[in-house]
């Protein structure tokens, strides 16, 4: 993956965490979502391609989605983008402490545990 392909995801996922963190925290934000998901996703700072469509999709998974099954449903078919809001998160967001909000936000990988980056992405 080249260094650009990288700083892509590195930015996707950030903006990612933030809507989804607002979506799960608000059904305010969760009904504009799903009554304008092209215009939600470009106001919160997701790359839309011109004249392409957003469609979200809340299944719930049996797995964690990987930061790069995230950008590939994204950007992997010309025209429509898939974006991942789980209905449920997988994990309580008040478990988790500021210095792992902070992390997931900005889309920084802790070194120690991958694993904390994997479910932060789901569902911050």
């Amino acid at each position: 993956m080249s260094n650009e392909e990288q700083e892509f995801g590195a930015r996707f996922v950030t903006k990612y965490s933030e809507l989804v963190t607002a979506v799960w925290r608000s059904d305010d934000e969760l009904q504009r979502l799903l009554a304008d998901p092209t215009g939600y996703a470009t106001a919160a700072g997701l790359p839309v391609s011109p004249g392409a469509t957003v469609e979200v999709d809340r299944a719930q998974p049996t797995t964690l989605y990987t930061k790069d099954e995230i950008v590939a449903d994204w950007s992997g078919t010309p025209g429509r983008h898939v974006l991942h809001v789980p209905e449920v998160p997988l994990v309580d967001l008040n478990e988790l402490t500021e210095a792992e909000l902070e992390t997931v936000a900005g889309g920084v990988q802790a070194p120690a545990d991958n694993n904390v980056n994997v479910i932060a992405v789901l569902i911050l």
